[in-house]
């Protein structure tokens, strides 16, 4: 009797101890397609499942917690719906007004980042009103990146947190902060594929910190002649050179092309430059908005995206990114946004 007891009792922790990797995912869908597809974020597939009377189920065990992709099709979709991939059950919900179409909850980080949408929707709407002044521009801002904190803070033990980290709260952190909140986190977390990724980073990212020595840079601007960034910096009558990392594509980027051009207008004389790296791919696309904006200042490309050379040298992993450095070399500010820049300028070359 004895040892049945203890084979029971080894048989229920062996089930509790795959209960908590088990997780299933399920679904319905219009979908004309015969199969479902779960994708890791590298658009790889992690698992496939039968759509069967307007029904679709995954089950399987977690490696390790992932942003995946459910979708109906890997070249063009008509079911597509973005999830955090961890043990429980996992139910997608139609709702017309998330991206998406619909969302997933069941599970701590599904739940939350569905709280994340519902809670940001009113601030996005607000944001993209064009009657939305920029002074209540600036404050929705503000009011997002304190929800995304606390978000995030709420959610460190699973992967909403790990993944705001990285996406969201690592760009304005750095890189000695970087490795701080990753400390923070429990060992076994820490070793997971994201926080590897972020901590190489980070120590890459140490670089670029406030009081280290600028990277020089040297790429072809539009007519085709290399300039590097150290001849701008040690050009005689050079005080200031803002390092500014952007692209025509990008809407944020473009949204800070007036603040630019302001503050250039006001220092360039008192010696204030901008030393612009692009990471268009297209040559019209880059030329034109030089052109269209009247961006006067230096403007480089290699014009390869974000395989540009600098990208990697800057820890460059989200645009519009930016670094003031001093006539000594050395890095004093970065991602000076919107009247920050002038602000700083005036501060250090007066008015």
């Amino acid at each position: 009797m004895k040892r049945i007891m203890i084979i029971a009792a080894a048989a229920a922790m062996m089930c509790g101890c795959a209960n908590k990797t088990k997780f299933v995912i399920e679904g319905n869908t219009e979908s004309n397609n015969t199969t479902m597809y779960l994708l890791n974020a590298a658009d790889a597939v992690i698992d496939s499942a039968a759509i069967e009377n307007g029904t679709f189920k995954f089950t399987g065990k977690v490696e390790e917690p992932a942003f995946c992709i459910v979708c109906d099709d890997r070249e063009d979709p008509t079911y597509q719906v973005r999830i955090f991939l961890e043990p429980g059950n996992i139910a997608i919900v139609d709702d017309e007004t998330v991206p998406d179409g619909k969302y997933a909850k069941g599970t701590p980080a599904n739940d939350a980042y569905a709280g994340l949408i519902e809670a940001s929707r009113a601030m996005i709407a607000e944001a993209m009103n064009p009657e939305t002044t920029e002074e209540r521009n600036a404050e929705i801002e503000q009011e997002y990146d304190k929800l995304i904190r606390e978000t995030y803070e709420a959610n460190r033990t699973n992967i909403l947190g790990i993944t705001l980290l990285a996406q969201q709260l690592a760009y304005e952190l750095s890189g000695q902060e970087i490795l701080d909140e990753i400390a923070a986190y429990p060992e076994e977390l820490q070793n997971g594929e994201i926080l590897t990724e972020l901590k190489k980073n980070a120590e890459q990212k140490m670089r670029t910190d406030i009081g280290q020595p600028y990277m020089d840079i040297s790429q072809p601007d539009p007519d085709g002649n290399k300039i590097s960034l150290k001849s701008v910096v040690e050009k005689a009558g050079t005080k200031y050179v803002l390092l500014d990392f952007w692209a025509s594509w990008c809407g944020p980027c473009m949204h800070e092309v007036p603040y630019l051009r302001k503050t250039y207008d006001a220092f360039h004389k008192k010696g204030f430059e901008i030393y612009g790296v692009s990471f268009d791919r297209d040559r019209n696309g880059w030329t034109g908005a030089i052109a269209e904006n009247n961006m006067k200042w230096v403007n480089v490309s290699t014009l390869e995206y974000f395989d540009n050379p600098a990208a990697a040298d800057y820890s460059v992993q989200a645009i519009p990114t930016n670094f003031l450095i001093d006539s000594d070399g050395k890095i004093i500010a970065r991602n000076l946004r919107g009247d920050k820049l002038y602000e700083k300028m005036e501060e250090l070359l007066g008015k």
